[in-house]
């Protein structure tokens, strides 16, 4: 597994902060097409309730969600001859898939996607998380209108010239370090900060910003926010006694983990099964906090069993 530092995702994301454009990818064509992303989700919301992996609920002896099942209604050597293709593009009652009774529909922009994937060969690619990393070839720019400073803004660059754009302009020193600031500990920077920023003459000054507010301790924090939201951390139980529980040594090592700059498949492995390891260490036991970061019912006269099969789904679910 390749260990994926949080500070160095951070680095390379606080240089964004010289573009305000959110920029997002649109399909233009075949090539953009992504079986993962693309096709994957169209097919298991639409078409895998009856073509899936379920065999009581399979129909007509068809999966979809098997590149071997699904080749028996792909035509690689004519695409256009597909009979999946046929039946997402048909009208008729009797032939449309999905079936106008199963509550399941597919809008025009899904079927231009699933159109396109099959006319260019329905490649079944595996899953993102599986696909070897390739270094992309930096786009090139127009240097009368687009500066690059990092390879970064080439590629958002490239966007805003496919959608006859400008870059904003260049933020003021006032406006970076603000920016930074508050993306990287979730505070405005002081006053005599800001002072020391703007009259910094060195030409690794932004550098040097950068590399102090990751070494705060609210980096931590700030970094925190996000993963303790979607892991559901609270100091209470919920429910209708909503009693506190005892969480924070839990939210405290994940603060420490961004602060330590803990690699990611580490960040997982402690938090899913520390306790599990070879000789786990304090630290790896606390990690796994995250499995008890669930509501908790303490009704009295409840079933353990279902209340264990609630907390796991609950978990699962997150």
């Amino acid at each position: 597994m390749y260990e994926s530092s949080f500070r160095q995702t951070v680095q390379l994301l606080s240089l964004c902060l010289l573009t305000g454009s959110t920029l997002l990818p649109k399909l233009s064509s075949a090539e953009d097409i992504r079986f993962s992303r693309d096709v994957l989700p169209v097919l298991s919301e639409n078409c895998f309730f009856c073509h899936g992996p379920d065999e009581g609920q399979r129909q007509a002896e068809l999966r979809l969600d098997d590149e071997s099942g699904a080749a028996k209604v792909l035509s690689r050597e004519e695409p256009t001859k597909s009979s999946l293709l046929e039946r997402i593009l048909s009208n008729d009652p009797d032939v449309m898939m999905p079936p106008p009774d199963s509550n399941r529909q597919l809008t025009a922009e899904q079927k231009q996607t699933l159109k396109r994937w099959i006319e260019s060969g329905a490649e079944w690619g595996r899953h993102w998380a599986f696909e070897p990393l390739k270094t992309p070839t930096i786009p090139g720019v127009e240097p009368a209108k687009y500066q690059a400073v990092n390879p970064i803004d080439n590629f958002a660059q490239q966007l805003l010239m496919k959608r006859g754009l400008l870059p904003s302009p260049k933020a003021n020193r006032y406006t970076l370090i603000r920016r930074l600031s508050l993306d990287l500990t979730g505070l405005p920077p002081k006053p005599e900060e800001v002072t020391a920023f703007v009259n910094d003459t060195r030409p690794d000054a932004w550098e040097r910003l950068v590399d102090r507010l990751l070494a705060s301790p609210r980096f931590g924090e700030r970094m925190a926010w996000d993963w303790l939201d979607a892991a559901r951390y609270a100091d209470s139980n919920g429910y209708q006694g909503d009693r506190e529980r005892t969480m924070w040594p839990w939210r405290d090592w994940v603060i420490d983990a961004f602060n330590q700059n803990l690699p990611f498949d580490q960040f997982s492995t402690w938090q899913l099964a520390g306790d599990l390891l070879p000789n786990p260490t304090f630290e790896q036991k606390l990690a796994t906090g995250f499995c008890r970061n669930h509501m908790i019912n303490g009704e009295g006269g409840r079933i353990p069993e279902e209340n264990r099969v609630d907390y796991v789904m609950d978990m699962t679910e997150t």
